[in-house]
């Protein structure tokens, strides 16, 4: 019954309270074997060994365990567990020791036993390695024979950037993320394609990695695989490098009409006047004398996309030519001005001002 607005406990509650502190301490003072390490990461193959140690009399301590145990031996304070090659992948070897007048002191050991994977590879989910830029594509990721899978995590990468963590994979073969055997797993990772980011290649490569975090008994840093990077191929429209909004002409001279375009795959370029296609190799049409003026526009053409620029025209003198109009007519004025100035002068002294 609660007294003072239930501030004390009950009988039954003050009774279970004794009882739990009770039991806490028995099992703190039943703690009479210490394992070191009392966790380990082991390799699939590779040797172990674990020492157990008794701090209390005993009339014997041993080992239990599927493989190389340890019969009960008096007389000893550490007993130690070893295997040369531990090939069990799933096992809690047991020490223990008997006291004399009080029950066995037990301490299971954790074991984890673990193995890299056998491959990572990338393939295309795709029917081609290649994909117009902005479009979607599935890559996945294949990771053979991998323990513990629990312990797993995918790794996508685009070049050297992270750029997911999937702990969500398949597994294969039926198999739940509770095996301890090595299985099989896949990834997939749905993206759209572009090109990198200074867009100066055609291809970008992604490649996935298997990491296993075993904690801080295993493999530092964590062992991680990655796979061989998998190259897609961009396909993008062209893009016409600037050619400027007039080109002048001498007349009686060539002039060249140059145009590049990149693209992939590589663009067809030629040179269109009034609708008909003029005479282009590798993006160069050369204007003569025989050319008009107007409009010409550059054609960029693949099998993703056109692109089109526009250039003028306008043919104009020779600056020599118009030099030489220059001084022909300066030598006329020169020549006018003179006449008139004799005959200035002789109108003058026919009428007898000089």
């Amino acid at each position: 019954m609660a007294m003072d607005g239930g501030r004390w406990p009950t009988l039954a509650a003050r009774r279970l309270v004794f009882v739990a502190a009770i039991c806490a301490f028995t099992a703190a003072d039943d703690r009479c074997l210490e394992l070191h390490p009392p966790r380990v990461v082991v390799r699939h193959g590779d040797p172990v060994s674990v020492n157990c140690t008794m701090s209390t009399d005993h009339r014997g301590m041993g080992w239990a365990a599927p493989v190389d145990d340890v019969p009960n031996t008096p007389g000893v304070k550490f007993l130690i567990w070893r295997v040369e090659s531990l090939t069990i992948w799933d096992l809690r070897p047991l020490c223990y020791a008997n006291r004399p007048g009080k029950p066995q002191c037990k301490e299971r050991l954790s074991v984890t036993v673990y193995n890299p994977p056998d491959s990572v590879s990338v393939s295309s989910m795709n029917s081609t390695d290649s994909v117009v830029e902005g479009s979607w594509y599935q890559l996945k990721c294949e990771i053979q024979n991998i323990a513990p899978v629990q312990n797993l995590t995918v790794k996508w990468y685009k070049g050297d950037t992270l750029v997911r963590e999937d702990g969500d994979f398949v597994i294969k073969d039926g198999k739940t993320d509770s095996e301890k055997k090595p299985v099989s797993v896949s990834s997939t990772l749905l993206i759209t394609v572009n090109r990198t980011a200074n867009r100066t290649h055609d291809k970008v490569l992604y490649c996935c990695g298997a990491e296993l975090y075993l904690g801080p008994e295993g493999p530092q840093p964590p062992l991680a695989v990655k796979s061989t990077p998998f190259s897609i191929t961009v396909h993008y429209k062209p893009t016409i490098k600037p050619i400027g909004a007039q080109l002048q002409v001498i007349r009686g001279k060539s002039a060249v009409l140059n145009c590049s375009a990149k693209g992939n795959p590589p663009p067809v370029i030629e040179w269109i006047f009034n609708g008909r296609r003029l005479p282009t190799q590798d993006g160069i049409y050369n204007i003569t004398e025989t050319d008009h003026e107007g409009h010409y526009t550059c054609r960029a053409n693949n099998s993703v996309g056109i692109h089109e620029e526009t250039v003028r025209v306008v043919f104009t003198d020779s600056p020599k030519y118009i030099f030489w109009i220059i001084i022909t007519i300066g030598a006329l004025l020169a020549v006018v001005l003179i006449l008139l100035g004799f005959s200035k002068y002789w109108r003058s002294r026919r009428n007898g001002v000089i």
